[in-house]
């Protein structure tokens, strides 16, 4: 970049030349750039959805000229904008809130699942049906893999790594106290065995990434400073994939939480306006009145061309009229699955730049390795651990507040 005209001086600010550090930061900057752009627009669609939520899924031309129109113009803005003098710094806010999203979608996934599972067994306790053993298959099977998890972070994790020990240690002693409340909790409120479960395997999850992304190679197996061709393209295809996952079901999933208070049937006009269903149904009603009133004057032949464009122009303007109205009823799903996108734009940039941290010590085989990366995801397996201990405690709390 430093080859454009007036560019230079933008990509090495901030970035000392004589510094270890110069390529990473330069590599940042980069990244940084497209995470701050897709996080513009994302917070732009969103301010106008509000107002105007059929725009959601208009003008994809005009969108996408605009915002490789700023991709580029940021190409002579200075690092300082969206490095850790800037950008940066709200790109950490939004990562975490979106962390903290993602916990509570998952306590309360297992909470609705072991529901359903409980519904399909009945009430009857004597008789096991399907829901029954279905509960318990996936108990056992989900506590038979955080521990089996668990072991193996010990073995291969934990040697003369201290940190490291005191995360895995710490987990394990978590998920013995929640098994623990669950078990004793009141039986008005069920013993949720299945939510446990759930909770287990995913903080020891969260606990495997945490220790996976020491940069201490000592004690991280997974660790490499051998940055050949195969490593640093095999490292990043990994992070590829597990970023495209995450935002897939990140999108879908936050922004059904964030739809708490949306109607199903205004989700439903809406989602008919945008495959199509709408418009044809409408065009469809208006077509009868409309070749009635054409041939009411007895004579077919007479104008039949008029008459057929004036019937299509009619049914097309009813048809675009009846899904602006639905989609502008939308209960503020287009504002927030925007709001969903900005907050990943701003994750994918931290995961990758382990938080904005230029003098981290990582290599391009090992791109999403850092001490903040660390400490950033064994601190989610923790507000994972409170949340769901709090569903638990509350009701010991406060026994006269209904939390059903």
């Amino acid at each position: 970049m430093t080859d454009i005209p007036g560019a230079e001086d933008a990509w090495t600010d901030n970035c000392d030349d004589d510094s270890s550090r110069y390529p990473r930061c330069r590599e940042y900057a980069a990244t940084e750039r497209v995470s701050f752009c897709a996080a513009c627009f994302f917070a732009f669609m969103a301010m106008v959805s509000g107002f105007m939520p059929p725009i959601h899924d208009h003008g994809w031309d005009i969108k996408a000229i605009g915002y490789i129109s700023f991709l580029i113009a940021t190409i002579w803005m200075p690092n300082s904008v969206v490095d850790n003098h800037g950008y940066v710094w709200f790109a950490r806010v939004g990562s975490f809130f979106m962390i903290v999203l993602q916990q509570i979608i998952l306590v309360d996934f297992a909470y609705t699942l072991n529901d359903k599972l409980y519904n399909m067994a009945g009430d009857t306790v004597d008789d096991w049906g399907s829901g029954h053993y279905a509960l318990l298959g996936l108990c056992l099977t989900n506590f038979a893999v955080a521990i089996t998890g668990i072991v193996l972070m010990f073995v291969f994790y934990t040697s003369g790594c201290d940190d490291s020990t005191t995360f895995v240690s710490l987990t394990l002693i978590f998920i013995v106290i929640l098994t623990a409340l669950q078990i004793t909790s009141d039986p008005e409120h069920g013993h949720n065995l299945l939510v446990t479960s759930v909770v287990a395997v995913y903080i020891t999850y969260l606990t495997y990434v945490a220790v996976s992304s020491n940069p201490n190679g000592d004690c991280n197996p997974n660790y490499s400073d051998d940055e050949t061709a195969l490593s640093v393209v095999l490292g990043l295809a990994i992070t590829f994939v597990s970023i495209c996952g995450t935002v897939y079901f990140s999108s879908r999933s936050m922004t059904n939480l964030m739809d708490g208070d949306v109607e199903q049937s205004k989700r439903s006009q809406l989602n008919a306006v945008l495959t199509g269903s709408a418009s044809s149904d409408a065009a469809n009603e208006e077509a009868p009145a409309n070749a009635a009133s054409v041939n009411s004057s007895g004579d077919p032949n007479t104008g039949a061309a008029a008459g057929a464009d004036a019937e299509q122009a009619a049914a097309d303007s009813v048809a675009y009229a009846a899904g602006w109205k639905a989609a502008m009823n939308d209960g503020g799903h287009a504002m927030r699955f925007n709001i969903a996108m900005m907050l990943i734009a701003m994750y994918w940039c931290m995961v990758l730049t382990d938080w904005g941290n230029v003098d981290r010590s990582a290599s391009g085989a090992s791109p999403t390795n850092g001490k903040i990366a660390m400490w950033m995801n064994i601190t989610a397996s923790w507000i994972c651990t409170l949340l769901y201990g709090w569903t638990l405690v509350a009701p010991r709390v406060f026994p006269d507040r209904d939390f059903s």
